[in-house]
């Protein structure tokens, strides 16, 4: 769910509650705000742990070290270039590729 659509719902539960009941209106409130924090814990939390991870693996590398690309190939790392933000891959022999080095899903 997103926030727009929590909103929207909140919105027509609020329009339905009786005018003087402010306790059903509050209730929702806290419903909503409950499932906001939930979806953050379950969902948006482990995303940015797992690809803040996956950063520092990046960053870790050094010429030499056998990894797997994201398109599902093997290869050794060359050398790097730009900065580290290009990657030269030896996938066969005599064979270099040069990736971006956010292709590179993990190291062996």
């Amino acid at each position: 769910m997103t926030l727009s659509t929590l909103f929207s719902l909140f919105l027509i539960l609020a329009q339905e509650a009786p005018q003087g009941d402010n306790k059903t209106i509050y209730s929702y409130l806290i419903l909503i705000i409950i499932l906001i924090v939930m979806t953050y814990f379950i969902s948006i939390r482990p995303q940015k742990q797992a690809e803040e991870a996956r950063k520092k693996m990046i960053e870790s590398l050094v010429k030499g070290d056998s990894v797997i690309m994201s398109g599902g190939i093997h290869g050794k790392i060359v050398e790097f270039r730009e900065n580290n933000e290009l990657v030269v891959v030896n996938i066969a022999k005599d064979t270099n590729v040069v990736f971006n080095s956010t292709a590179i899903e993990k190291k062996k």
